[in-house]
């Protein structure tokens, strides 16, 4: 199966998804906001079966999630069920049909967004005690929200004037209006920039299906009902909560797990993203050099997550983390040309040695620059070997003129390379090799990239999902152990040791 390529992809598909949301503001406040079309019967026909679908996709999630244990997918469900049981409410309630003129009508619009949002609060704040207690109890979280929203559903049925919403025009429906559509906008963002990281057709498919319930949440300002506006929403509504399903049926037909099926539209590290949308190219890379050198493959491996890792503390956007986290994964592959001989020579290098050694990041960029999906990448690979001061290879870059991929993957590279075993000597301390990160920032890698490197490496896995390319290893287990508390510098004036001519 192809997989897309195109990098600029989403951001087309994005921008014409962001028109359409300017639409929607023309369609409601515009002069189209005062064009009613007048069909009850054809409103209570469409939107009760588009619910009941919407319904029915989100229990098959709330299944998923419970058939494999898996939080996440469980407490999606939750949310997409409040977002699919009040439009159902309000398509039961039309004005005309089965039921009189009624609060219920615009009781179930205002409420849908609020209550879906809030359900799905666990999946927003996942880090926080709230959230963490929701991963562990989610059956029940799940369990009492689904009572609570067809408690509030029978409630808005049956006592259709019970509950009075504030008017189209009140600050505070304004107000609980641009908030939800502000929420949705940003998560749909963020599902844009992991289609950008990793390239999969369901995180697109998620990110304009966010979108499109950020324009449902402007269902509570319109002021005219059967305008084109309230149609549209309506239908924008649907459209949202189907189209999660859709990417999630997407994602199916081309992953081989349930786990792989539902992780991208779900997961909020973008490492999951970006490893899921490796290429059949890279997995042969990778093999490559497995069975080239398995200290290597192992090492490229831990450097491409830390990197990643090291990238988003820069706020690099999705296709800049992907090129970045594709190159430090790569960054050694042009020592599939090295002799085995230097390659696994179990001493130090010989001058001339060292010189064979040097010629890999210009290799590996000529291998890069061959493959149309990586070669974006390449030249930042042919610079990971660059130094602050000048005296690095390939060119000799001073400073800034080297990128900041390239100057993130040396500080990568170099604390890897310390801190787990080479074929001539053993693994140092973390504390070791942070102080001569720090000894010689400045001179041979950038100082701002040394700090971000020695913040996140105390927050790495000990196992990571990019051990599975290939065949699986242990990540930073070992060096965890050695994170001190205290990382404060340590004297290095003895060591007379730069780390450039091992790594």
């Amino acid at each position: 199966m192809k997989r897309l390529h195109v990098s600029s992809s989403g951001l087309v598909w994005y921008l014409v998804a962001a028109a359409l949301a300017v639409v929607s503001g023309l369609t409601i406040f515009g002069p189209l906001g005062d064009r009613i079309w007048d069909q009850p019967q054809l409103l209570f026909s469409l939107v009760t079966v588009a619910a009941a679908a919407c319904v029915i996709g989100a229990t098959i999630v709330i299944a998923l999630g419970d058939r494999r244990g898996m939080a996440e997918v469980g407490l999606l469900g939750t949310a997409l069920m409040a977002a699919s049981v009040l439009p159902l409410v309000r398509g039961l309630v039309t004005p005309g049909v089965l039921y009189d003129q009624s609060e219920a009508f615009r009781t179930s619009a205002y409420l849908t967004m609020p209550v879906a949002v809030a359900l799905g609060a666990p999946l927003l704040v996942p880090n926080s005690t709230f959230g963490r207690w929701a991963a562990r109890h989610w059956r029940d979280w799940t369990l009492l929200s689904l009572v609570g929203v067809f408690i509030l559903a029978s409630a808005i049925v049956f006592f259709p004037d019970m509950l009075v919403m504030p008017s189209p025009t009140s600050a505070t429906t304004i107000l609980l209006t641009g908030a939800m559509a502000a929420a949705l906008v940003v998560f749909s963002r963020r599902q844009l920039r992991y289609f950008e990281l990793g390239r999969r057709p369901a995180n697109l498919v998620a990110s304009l299906s966010l979108l499109l319930l950020a324009a449902n949440a402007l269902l509570p300002v319109v002021q005219k009902p059967y305008s084109i506006g309230f149609w549209w929403l309506h239908l924008a509504g649907a459209l949202g909560v189907l189209g999660v399903c859709v990417g999630l049926a997407v994602s199916r037909w081309m992953s081989k797990s349930t786990q792989d099926i539902l992780a991208p539209v779900l997961a909020r590290d973008p490492l999951v993203a970006f490893e899921l949308g490796l290429s059949p190219t890279v997995h042969r890379f990778v093999a490559d050099l497995e069975l080239k050198d398995q200290m290597t493959r192992d090492h490229v491996v831990r450097t491409g997550e830390l990197a990643l890792r090291v990238g988003e503390r820069f706020r690099l956007s999705g296709s800049e983390l992907r090129d970045l986290a594709l190159a430090a994964m790569l960054h050694d592959v042009g020592k599939l040309h090295t002799p085995d001989e230097i390659l696994k020579k179990p001493a130090s290098l010989t001058t001339a040695e060292y010189e064979v050694i040097k010629l890999h990041p210009v290799h590996g960029e000529e291998m890069l620059a061959a493959e149309p999906a990586l070669a974006r990448a390449a030249h930042i690979v042919r610079h990971h070997h660059e130094r602050m001061d000048g005296r690095g290879y390939p060119d000799g870059l001073v400073g800034h003129e080297i990128p900041l991929a390239s100057r993130i993957i040396a500080a990568c590279d170099a604390l890897d390379a310390m801190t787990h075993d080479r074929q001539y000597r053993s693994a140092m301390s973390v504390k070791l090799a942070f102080a001569i990160l720090r000894e010689h920032a400045g001179t041979q890698w950038d100082p701002a990239v040394v700090e971000q490197v020695i913040a996140v490496l105390p927050t790495m896995p000990v196992v990571s999902r990019l051990d599975e390319v290939g065949r699986g290893t242990h990540g930073y287990d070992a060096a965890r152990d050695r994170v001190p508390d205290d990382i404060s510098e340590i004297d290095v004036s003895e060591l007379l040791v730069t780390v450039d001519a091992e790594i």
